[in-house]
């Protein structure tokens, strides 16, 4: 396909760059190389990844998804101070900047991770000697630059199978009837939430999705015709 080539072409000026800001910012701090036209083996280059326990070859995460049904490249060149976690629940403070193809339209997305545990831990032990305010999540930055400053739940897979079925499981977990007990417009409004975070932009989604909502591959079609 055309399109895949040439936001490889962009994605691959990046890739040197990954090994250069993973080496200079130290093992505490990871960096991602998106591709975004290759959502299932998404990740191009990564430094660090014991971080977050990832491989090139790993998907795209649930937030990233988001990222682009939302078409958040649109608005600004990054997004920051968001908070996950890594591979054994530590602290990571994120950023991501999106990478344009000539026609605007998104060709990846260069994340980073940074451990911030040593950093927290210093923080508590200096409230206990000043009167601080409690941590906010939010960094400091001029006003109206783009920052989430709400804590996002960001899934890290090696594996596009098991980041498709995480996602599903979470939206109908926050249900509160078992699939097998929900009428059509309970199922809709699965369909719905699970649209809003990108599961349908991943391969194999709808047959997921289907056992999961014990239902047949047919049913998941005709619900997503109707949204």
């Amino acid at each position: 396909m055309p399109q895949e080539s040439s936001s490889q072409r962009t994605i691959d000026r990046y890739i040197p760059l990954v090994k250069f800001l993973g080496t200079f910012l130290g093992s505490k701090c990871e960096i991602v190389l998106h591709d975004a036209v290759i959502k299932e083996k998404s990740v191009l280059a990564i430094a660090n990844g014991h971080i977050s326990g990832r491989t090139v070859g790993a998907p795209l995460t649930d937030l990233a998804l988001q990222f682009l049904v939302t078409e958040k490249y649109k608005e600004s060149d990054w997004v920051m101070g968001y908070h996950t976690q890594s591979s054994l629940g530590a602290p990571l403070h994120s950023a991501t900047y999106f990478i344009r193809e000539d026609d605007g339209s998104l060709a990846g997305m260069l994340c980073m991770n940074l451990e911030i545990s040593d950093i927290v831990q210093a923080r508590e032990l200096l409230n206990r000697f000043i009167d601080a305010a409690g941590f906010d999540g939010c960094p400091k930055v001029p006003a109206g630059e783009n920052v989430i400053c709400n804590s996002n739940v960001e899934t890290f897979t090696d594996n596009i199978e098991e980041l498709t079925e995480g996602i599903i499981r979470n939206v109908v977990h926050q249900a509160s009837v078992s699939p097998e007990r929900m009428t059509t417009d309970e199922k809709m409004e699965i369909m719905r939430k699970l649209q809003a975070r990108g599961v349908f932009l991943l391969k194999g989604s709808v047959a997921l999705v289907a056992e999961v909502l014990a239902a047949s591959e047919a049913t998941i079609y005709r619900y997503l015709n109707k949204l």
